[in-house]
Formats: C-alpha cells, structure tokens, sequence
C-alpha cells in the first residue's frame, strides 16, 4: 500500500505555498538551441509557411506592379595635372588630382548649381517627367529633347548660346517649377568611381530608356563645358583683378612720388648728411655754450673770492686783485710809510711832517679801497656778462634742438613714404610679370575632363529586379516569419516541456508521453495503438510511467493512484487505459475506477455497456462490488468500474478494493469540469497530474494546484502528455525536419486536429473496433 505521511506533506506543501510562488518559472535562460529553434520552428510552421509565401507573393506583385526605371551611363575621365592659370603661386598652377579632389567633383555633378545648368541647357522643364505641369506631354519613344545635347559643338548663334544669353529670365520665369526639375534630376543623378581611378562614371535613371541615354550623356557633356566655363571666368576674372590692381599701383606710386618730393621740399630736409646745415650749426653752438659756461663758472669765482676778501680787508683784496693805477698805489704806500718812519725816528711821532705823512697814507689807503671796490664791481659785471651769453647761448641750443626733433620726425615720415613706395613698386613690378606670363585671351583655356565613353540606351530595367526582389522579399518574410514565431512563443503561455511542469507543479515530471497522433491509423485510439504496437513510444512510456509508480515509495506497496487534469481533453483516459493496461499484462490486478462516466470516457473505449450501477450500493449493501466491475469484452484481463462516488464511507470502499486489487487507477474528472478530485484526493495514496504538452495553459495548471491544496492533495509528480520527442544530434534533427513539416501540411489538408487530446476519450465506431480488435487478439500476449 502506498502511505503518506500526511503531516509531512502538509507541512511540505505550507512551505512551498509561501516561501515559493506555485507560479511558473521564467525562462532562465533567453537564447534558443539549435533543438529549441527546430522545436519553434515545429511549432509555427503554418504561420511560418503562411507568412513566407504571403510575403513573397506581396513582392511579387508589387516587383510587377511598379514603374520601371532605366539606367544609362556614361563616362568622364579627369586629367591627372588640373590646370589653374589663374593660380598666383606657381606650385598651385600644377596640382595632381587626388582622393579629395575627387571626391569634390563627384559633388559637383550632384550640386543644384550644376544640376540647374543641365535643367536649362536640355530644356527639362518642358518634360513632363520632371515638370508635371508641361504644357506638352511628350509620347513615351520620343526624346524631350533635341540631339543638341553637346553645348561645346553648338554654334554662337544656336538655341544653347541663345538660352544662355536669357539664363536669367528663364530662372525668373521657371521658378517654382524649375526648382521641382532640379529636385526631381537630383533623385535621379548619381556618381561613382572606383579605388585611386580618375575615371568617374555618371549613372541616370529614368523610366524611358532613350531618355536616359540622352541625360546621361548631357549631364557629362555639361558638366565638361561647365567647369571649362568656370575656369575661363576665373582666368578672365583674375586677369581684370591684375589690371585693375596694376593700374591702381601706377597711380598710387606717382602719387606717393609726389607726396614724399612735397614733404621733403616743406621740412626742409637733404638727403646728403653733409649738406645739412643745421646739424653744423647745432655743433658750433654746442661748442660756444660750452666756452660760455666755462667763462661763466672762473667769473662768478673770481666774483666771489674777491668779495669775500674785500669784507676781511683791502690788503686782503691786493693780494687777489690787480691792475696798474692800484700797483702805483700800493708802491706809494711803501714810499710813504718809509718816509712816516724816518720822519718818526728822525723827529717823532708829533712832528708836523710825521702827521703830513700819516695824512697822506690815509688818503692813498681810500684810494686803494676804492680801485679794489671798483674792480669787484668789474668782476661782477664781467660774470653777469657771462651769464647772460650763457642763458642766449642756452636758448638758442633748445630753439635748434625742438627744430631737430621736428626734424627727425620728418625723417621718420620720409623713410616711411619712402618703404611705402618701394613696396608699390615691388608689387606693380610683380603685377607687370604676372601679366607678361599669363594671358588668357592668347592661351586656350585646357578643360578640366572629356567624355570617355557615351552612354548606351538601356535594354533591360535597372529597378525593379523580379530575380533579386522576390527572393529578397521572400528572405524578408521568413525573417520576419520567424521574428513573429518568437514573439508568439514568447507571449504563449502553455506549458511545452518538462522542464515547465516540474516547475509549477514542484514534483518531478515522472514520464513524458510522445505524440503518436502521426502514426495513428483512421479511427484509431492511442490506446489500440499501444495494444497493437507492444514497442511503440507509447507502450514504452506505459511501461516507464508503471515502473515509476513502483518507484515512488521504495519499500512500501502504493496500491491507489489517481489521475487528474486541469482541462478536459489533456489525454488523461488514455494515460489511465495505457498504465492499468500494462500493469496487466505485467501480471498485477489492476482495476479502473472511472468516477466520472461520460459517453467517451474509459468504458466507452473498451465498449463496455453501462449497467446503471452505482457504489453506493455497494457501501449500503445491496449489491456485491463483483457486479460493479466490468471486464472488455475483448480484453477480459482488463477490469473497469464505472460509476460516481456517493455520499458514502469512501474509506471502506477505497480499503475493499485494495485488498481486492493490487493497483486502483481513478479516472477522475477534469478540474474545469468539477471539483470531485479535490475531495477524492485524501483517500488515494498518489495524485498524478496530466499535463498536455502545448495546451495546458501555466495559469490553469496553476489554478489546478491551488485547488488540490486544499484537500492537501498527495500530489507524487506529473506527466507531460502529448509530448513532442526531441532529436539528441542537431544534424539528425534537421534531417528529419522536412518530413516533420510535410507531415504537418499533410495533416493540414487533411483537417486533422493539432492535439490528439480530443481523440483520447472518443469512441471508436462499433463495426471498425470489433474488426480491429480480432487482429489484435494475438498482439496482446506479447504485452
């Protein structure tokens, strides 16, 4: 008997209710195997298929639909050397044609600038194809445009010069219009080359081929003209640049000529250093106030020595002081005072001659004070003199001095009238050599390209491409196909593995039953396939699902197990046939107790007749439990109790029939139908959850287990029905992908169902069933 501790497994299924979410698990892991993309690629075949060939026949339609468009092409080639006569610096004139000034010029075709030039030289805007508003529609074979698209070959007096001689009203005119030409040229104008080659081809797209031919070949030819065109103006343009400078720079020198000879002339000013009579005078007088201020400083000293000798005495004053009236003076007094003195000694002091003497020393005395003070007064008289030649002197070195400054400034102006007309000089002398080299009108002006090869009117349309478009389109759609079978398998919420249902249900996944819907025959049951197919996938499932039962409780005898779904249709009559099946044959008792009798359930499949017998009666005691079980009529070994459960002691009806039997199989009712196997739940020793693969939903798996909890339902594990046999070796795999697919367009057309669980409990047509199973009779020993 299989016994449970039911504590434990309350306690177990408390602890997975709140500490783990009953929830399904998310994909741990986003990417896809080369067996989950064959597996998706199973699944959403139709849709794949459905989408791919929708899509490809969408690009077909449109690929024949749209406009076709021409491409003609023609070509330039570049000179290697671009000639710039107009260039001043001589390295410039003689530039090679690089990567870059490639690429300029591949811009160039393209600018609206040039691209209105071709506009107007071929007269676009009286094409309807560029102008839609053209007064005249031209027929689809004729050309727009007269065959004059070579401007250089027109003559002076062609429509080309006349149009370019009236470019501008026409621009004024077109306006709108034009720019719409322009724009619509544009779209349709390319260039390209190819590595370091100075060849550059022009492509031109159109929806008449003649057309194209005729643009591609203007829009090359033009564009020769064009930049010839530019060249010339630049040359012409650069040459009245020199003219018009050269002849400014005569003027500007005979101007300043005549303005440095006015200046020099009204400064005053020599330009021979000897000559400059100034700087002489301004030497000789730097020499005089020289003299004047030695002169000065000796007479003042003699001024001030004497005077300060004159305030100590006049013998002081004789010693410094000299002239002849005070020398005669001064020997006078020697003479008189020799005489004083022997008139002194010869008479005395008080002689009358004595006093006459000293009388007459007196008077000589006075007059040498006032001689002394007199040749002070010339002294001082002198340096006043001196002073004042020194101050004249002084005043007519800083009069000179203020004229030299003046004058050096003059020469500062000079010298920079001077710089200013050599400079002019310099340029008209380099403006004269540039003009004597370079003369545009005498020299042909050497076009920047030349047309290598014309364009050549298309055959074939260029766009659209049916060999490259509908394949293209085709590989779209089956990406996109495929993006869309991922989002769908990312978005579908059934459970598709055994991995999912281990997850939800918290129990291992005891056995995966294959799909045998493929392999069945018109009218026939898994369950007779696995009768007349004892090796089939199958039977060895059964046969897994029997020894995993064994295996739930090692040491113990499980004796009732029951099996349940959360939806109707998940398979789960045919997984009760298929175990009590081979737990027979394997030579175990085995019994189904079908509680939920319905017309194709498990005793409509063995066709076995309903007596309209109930347990209740045998729990009151009216009838033995012998007269409820049935036996197939075909298949005696196999034992079917059909009939609901009352309101009865269900302990002692589930305790009879394990002693009777050595395995109870209860075929319960689906969980969306009614909640019987939530309270049969307790009296069973296993609860096996049937799970069909790709269309159980998670949420009503998860609901199912919810419910089942209550009743603390021994729930031993599932089994993934309906499941899909993965291949162990990606080549194998992909080997057998095309015969999967075929199968399933086979099935298609057929009408088949998608799932076989709808084919599990439908009875199979009397006549048909008893012919099938004579032929099996036989097949069966070998179980």
């Amino acid at each position: 008997m299989l016994i449970f501790d039911r504590d434990f497994e309350a306690r177990e299924q408390a602890r997975q209710r709140v500490g783990t979410s009953t929830g399904v698990t998310e994909r741990e892991d986003s990417s896809y195997t080369l067996s989950d993309i064959l597996e998706l690629l199973r699944r959403y075949a139709k849709v794949i298929v459905g989408i791919t060939l929708f899509g490809t026949l969408l690009s077909a339609v449109v690929t024949f639909t749209m406009t076709k468009t021409y491409t003609a092409h023609s070509t330039l080639v570049f000179d290697r050397n671009d000639t710039r006569p107009y260039e001043s610096v001589l390295e410039l004139q003689q530039l090679e044609r690089d990567k870059s000034a490639m690429d300029t010029e591949m811009d160039l075709v393209t600018s609206r600038e040039f691209l209105g030039f071709v506009v107007d030289d071929l007269k676009l805007m009286d094409d309807p194809y560029f102008n839609p508003n053209a007064a005249a529609t031209q027929s689809a074979g004729e050309s727009a445009w007269l065959p004059n698209w070579l401007p250089f070959a027109a003559a002076p007096g062609s429509d080309i010069a006349k149009g370019r001689a009236d470019l501008r009203e026409r621009l004024l005119a077109g306006g709108f219009q034009r720019d719409r030409a322009i724009t619509r040229l544009y779209d349709s104008v390319s260039a390209a080359r190819r590595g370091e080659s100075l060849a550059m081809t022009i492509y031109v797209e159109h929806e008449f081929p003649q057309q194209a031919a005729e643009i591609a070949n203007g829009v090359a030819s033009n564009y020769v003209v064009w930049t010839s065109t530019l060249k010339e103006h630049a040359a012409k343009n650069t040459l009245n640049y020199l003219r018009t400078q050269a002849t400014a720079l005569t003027e500007s020198i005979a101007r300043k000529e005549r303005e440095m000879a006015e200046f020099t002339s009204r400064s005053d000013l020599t330009f021979d250093p000897r000559d400059d009579v100034l700087r002489a005078r301004m030497e000789q007088l730097n020499e005089q106030f020289t003299l004047a201020r030695v002169d000065e400083a000796g007479a003042w000293a003699k001024y001030n020595e004497a005077r300060q000798l004159l305030t100590k005495g006049v013998d002081e004053v004789g010693r410094v002081l000299t002239s002849d009236l005070l020398s005669t003076l001064r020997t006078e007094e020697g003479r008189l005072l020799r005489t004083k003195a022997q008139l002194t000694a010869k008479f005395g002091r008080n002689h009358p001659l004595v006093m006459d003497a000293d009388a007459e020393i007196v008077s000589n005395r006075r007059l040498i004070d006032e001689e002394a003070r007199r040749i002070v007064q010339e002294l001082e008289n002198d340096a006043k003199v001196t002073t004042v030649r020194v101050q004249k002197f002084q005043q007519e070195v800083g009069k000179i001095q203020k004229e030299m400054q003046n004058r050096n400034l003059d020469e500062i102006r000079r010298r920079e009238l001077e710089r200013d007309l050599l400079a002019a000089q310099k340029r008209y002398d380099e403006l004269v050599l540039r003009l004597g080299s370079f003369d545009p009108e005498q020299e042909e002006v050497k076009a920047t390209a030349r047309m290598a090869s014309f364009a050549e009117v298309p055959s074939e349309p260029s766009f659209p491409k049916p060999e490259l478009t509908i394949p293209v389109g085709a590989i779209a759609s089956l990406l996109a196909a495929v993006m869309i079978a991922i989002t769908l398998d990312v978005l579908d919420k059934r459970v598709r593995n055994a991995n999912a249902a281990e997850a939800i249900v918290k129990r291992p996944n005891l056995v995966s039953v294959p799909s045998v819907q493929w392999a069945l025959k018109p009218g026939e049951t898994p369950y007779h396939h696995m009768l007349a197919n004892p090796h089939s996938a199958f039977a060895r499932a059964m046969r897994s699902l029997c020894l995993a039962w064994r295996s739930l409780r090692p040491g113990t005898e499980p004796k009732v197990v029951m099996f349940c779904s959360a939806s109707a249709g998940d398979g789960k009559t045919t997984c009760a046939l298929g175990m009590a099946a081979m737990a027979t044959t394997s030579g175990l008792r085995a019994v189904i107790l079908d509680i939920d009798p319905k017309p194709d359930g498990a005793a409509a499949v063995l066709d076995i007749p309903n007596r309209n017998l109930s347990l209740g009666m045998v729990l009151e005691g009216t009838v033995d439990l012998d007269a409820l079980i049935a036996v197939a009529p075909e298949y005696p070994f196999l034992r079917v109790i059909d009939s609901r459960l009352g309101l009865h002691d269900h302990d002692r009806l589930f305790e009879e029939l394990r002693r009777r039997f050595d395995m109870i199989i209860v075929d319960a009712p689906s969980l969306d139908r009614d909640d019987d196997a939530i309270w049969v739940c307790s009296h069973v020793d296993a609860v096996l959850l049937v799970v069909a693969a790709e269309r159980t939903r998670q949420q009503d798996l998860t609901e199912a287990i919810e419910r089942l909890s209550v009743n603390r339902a021994p729930i031993a594990g599932s089994i993934l029905n309906f499941a899909v046999a993965r291949e162990t070796s990606p080549r194998r795999a992909l080997r057998s992908l095309p015969k999967k697919l075929k199968e399933s367009f086979r099935r298609l057309a057929a009408g088949d169902v998608e799932n076989s669980g709808g084919r599990d409990s439908r009875s199979v047509p009397g006549n048909l069933q008893r012919r099938a199973r004579f032929r099996r009779t036989k097949d069966v020993a070998a179980l």
